[in-house]
């Protein structure tokens, strides 16, 4: 049995959103729930935390100290050696019962960025898209769990998943205008397999995909549907996944205690914990945003 390895028993409550930030070797990923965003240090073996008074959907690499969050009242920068935050004035939220959730750029340096209701309200979120100019677009609307962003190597597909689907979707991505078009559905995910959550690609263009309630992540073949590997964790609730490590070998996994109660929390006191395992394919370095202001 392919089993991923404990990293950091952090106990998040709901983490999400991990990026390898590859010049300086470290791992960035969020608690959502508890507005903490992680730092694993490979060299110095080193965890560290900074806390928000909101809760934080995600991060995105801006420059070399700073990131972009999406925080419960809007976009923010953040320089984690200065502890400075600065909000952005994009994407302003003030309706309690919504948050953002996942957030990645592509190849050109958008930032796209979902948005959720807290309770799970059907149809409540959307996906958008932040250019360099900070214009925000809307791209896919009426969307209920935004989750699980992948572009294919060739930079032809975008590939996204709406959790409560249990699908996988495709559109056609268009790199000269980082606009989506002709979406269609890959495949379908077995409800008993668990909520297809967050997700990355490899070299070879395969999907891999954490399993919320499925205690896995799996790697999916986008134009088959086949499941090719599934690599075991120590935690129900896994939430995403990324590649790092010096030669992108290593995948890093996320999960969550939210949601659990307390057998289940005994039976998996890891659940929350920062995973890792040992991959045969590499994945691809992060894209930062960028920014013309």
């Amino acid at each position: 049995m392919q089993r991923a390895n404990l990293v950091y028993d952090a106990k998040a409550t709901l983490g999400e959103g991990p990026f390898w930030e590859h010049e300086s070797q470290q791992l960035f990923w969020v608690d959502i729930e508890s507005g903490i965003l992680h730092n694993h240090d490979l060299q110095t073996g080193k965890n560290s935390e900074w806390y928000f008074d909101e809760m934080i959907g995600a991060a995105v690499p801006l420059d070399k100290d700073s990131l972009i969050v999406a925080l419960e009242t809007g976009i923010a920068s953040f320089n984690y050696r200065t502890n400075k935050t600065k909000h952005l004035n994009l994407l302003e939220n003030s309706d309690r019962d919504l948050r953002f959730n996942d957030g990645k750029c592509d190849s050109n340096g958008n930032l796209w960025i979902g948005t959720m209701h807290k309770n799970l309200k059907p149809g409540y979120g959307n996906l958008f898209k932040v250019d360099h100019d900070f214009n925000v677009t809307l791209q896919i609307k009426n969307t209920s769990i935004s989750n699980g962003m992948a572009w294919s190597p060739d930079k032809t597909k975008f590939y996204y998943i709406d959790t409560p689907f249990y699908e996988v979707w495709e559109y056609d991505f268009d790199h000269s205008d980082s606009k989506i078009s002709n979406r269609k559905t890959l495949f379908k995910i077995p409800e008993s397999y668990g909520g297809p959550d967050g997700m990355t690609i490899d070299q070879e263009g395969m999907l891999w995909i954490a399993h919320w309630g499925g205690g896995c992540v799996r790697r999916w073949n986008p134009k088959t549907g086949k499941v090719l590997q599934k690599i075991v964790v120590n935690a129900p609730h896994v939430t995403s996944c990324c590649f790092g490590g010096k030669d992108l070998k290593t995948l890093y996994i996320t999960t969550a205690r939210s949601g659990l109660l307390e057998d289940n929390l005994k039976l998996y006191p890891e659940s929350g914990g920062l995973f890792s395992y040992k991959t045969d394919v590499g994945g691809f370095q992060v894209n930062c945003f960028k920014t013309n202001k």
